[in-house]
């Protein structure tokens, strides 16, 4: 079970979120706890962007640098929320429904007005 906190703070960018009445709560849904740091939505997928860039060759192009970056925010998106629509996952990480669709492995997403998602699940 994840304990709880009155806030819980970002430790990359300090955001922070808790409850208006200043109760304990449980770590939002979106956000991610490693060890003992804890990171919001938009700083992990910061993270996961910025580790698939150090973890390529030095001599990389700036534009296979790009693409490498969004295949991996595209695979955290598909981690975090693998029931979510191709075209939701492609707003987050502001790309196309085909390129999710590239990355997952199957045909591209239905035209819109398909059924929507509320908040995504943590993951």
């Amino acid at each position: 079970m994840t304990a709880a906190a009155v806030r819980w703070s970002c430790d990359r960018c300090h955001v922070s979120a808790g409850r208006m009445d200043g109760r304990r709560a449980i770590l939002p849904l979106s956000w991610t706890q490693t060890d003992e740091r804890v990171f919001c939505l938009a700083c992990s997928r910061a993270l996961a962007g910025e580790a698939s860039i150090d973890s390529a060759p030095a001599d990389t192009s700036r534009e296979d640098l790009a693409r490498i970056r969004r295949s991996a925010l595209i695979e955290f998106e598909i981690r975090r929320a693998p029931e979510a629509p191709n075209q939701t996952i492609a707003r987050a990480c502001r790309t196309s429904p085909a390129a999710v669709a590239a990355i997952r492995g199957k045909s591209p997403a239905p035209a819109p007005g398909g059924p929507s998602h509320g908040r995504l699940a943590g993951g």
